[in-house]
């Protein structure tokens, strides 16, 4: 096939989130690593950096393998960049512009998972300008309602007291400029679920979990710097765990829970989610379409090869679902 590697970059650096410029340098090495392990399977692949004003000339490939990640300073979030590949035609890997949306706007994907009974901490919404005040129950953790990748989550995030939560909001607020998401804060256990497929082709790679170092000082969560900062202590004091250890009652329910959400918001051709254990219960945390596969250091490749394939495989197999050409059995 005639295939485009759609990705983002841009040389915007704003105020106040300069380190955030990390996941963003990370999705050209990925666009690369993608190209490699489909010209291995004898496709013709482009690198396409996206640009607005030749948007049509991505009608040119047979299919568009869509990495368009807009993490920090870009003027166009992924869900305006993949509604852009649905109006003109063009058929990509990955969610759609609707499952994107919801899932970066993350209290309205936990408004639409509790109505199908899905279990998710307590949250609230506080916008810029409101009063705050809540009934949640302390300790909390504050995030921006609408990033992902970890984006505006630190290790204060995690607040015991009013004062600490009115701090923290009027930072999100001031840096981000959007409503801050409030929810009770799980202190347990932090299990994801890396799912590939669509409808009955579909497969549940085996969960991991992320372990922190007993050294490691400060809430357990996972924070950007968990995720991208390499010389900071939580990400060298934390790991990743495939399989993890789980009770078989326990990991069928996070399965069970991981499917049903992935299919209440639409989710296409892979995706992560990731929970929070309360003793023996699971919490969902969040659903990340379209997860980061670079071949170093990411969950969803490494619970891809847990389940026996490698990096190529696993690419390959996220573009043959997007054609509906693949078959797997759902595994645990």
């Amino acid at each position: 096939m005639y295939l485009g590697v759609l990705y983002c970059s841009n040389d915007v650096i704003i105020p106040g989130r300069e380190t955030e410029k990390l996941a963003d340098y990370e999705i050209t090495d990925t666009a690369v690593a993608v190209k490699s392990a489909l010209e291995k399977k004898g496709h013709q692949v482009e690198l396409v950096k996206f640009d607005s004003n030749q948007v049509k000339e991505l009608r040119k490939y047979e299919r568009v393998f869509n990495l368009a990640e807009t993490i920090s300073g870009f003027p166009l979030a992924e869900y305006h960049i993949t509604k852009i590949l649905e109006d003109l035609g063009v058929p990509f890997t990955g969610s759609g512009s609707a499952a994107l949306w919801t899932c970066l706007y993350k209290s309205a994907a936990k408004t639409l998972i509790q109505k199908y009974g899905i279990r998710t901490p307590r949250f609230e919404t506080v916008n810029p300008g409101e009063k705050v005040k809540t009934n949640l129950e302390f300790p909390l953790i504050v995030k921006p309602d609408h990033e992902d990748g970890g984006i505006g989550i630190k290790s204060d995030s995690v607040v015991q007291s009013k004062p600490e939560l009115v701090r923290k909001i009027t930072e999100i607020h001031r840096v981000y400029r959007q409503a801050a998401l409030v929810e009770e804060f799980i202190d347990g256990r932090d299990i994801k679920a890396s799912i590939i497929g669509n409808g009955d082709d579909l497969t549940v790679f085996p969960l991991s979990e992320i372990v922190f170092s007993d050294d490691y000082v400060g809430p357990r969560i996972l924070s950007f710097e968990e995720k991208w900062v390499e010389e900071s202590q939580a990400f060298q004091k934390s790991v990743s765990h495939c399989p993890c250890l789980l009770d078989d009652g326990i990991q069928d329910e996070i399965i069970m829970m991981a499917i049903s959400a992935y299919i209440v918001l639409e989710c296409k051709d892979y995706a992560i989610v990731e929970f929070r254990l309360k003793g023996d219960k699971p919490y969902l945390i969040e659903v990340n379409p379209n997860p980061c596969i670079n071949p170093v250091y990411t969950g969803f490749i490494l619970a891809g090869e847990a389940y026996g394939f490698s990096y190529d495989e696993i690419i390959n197999k996220i573009l043959m679902h997007s054609m509906g050409k693949s078959k797997m059995v759902l595994e645990r």
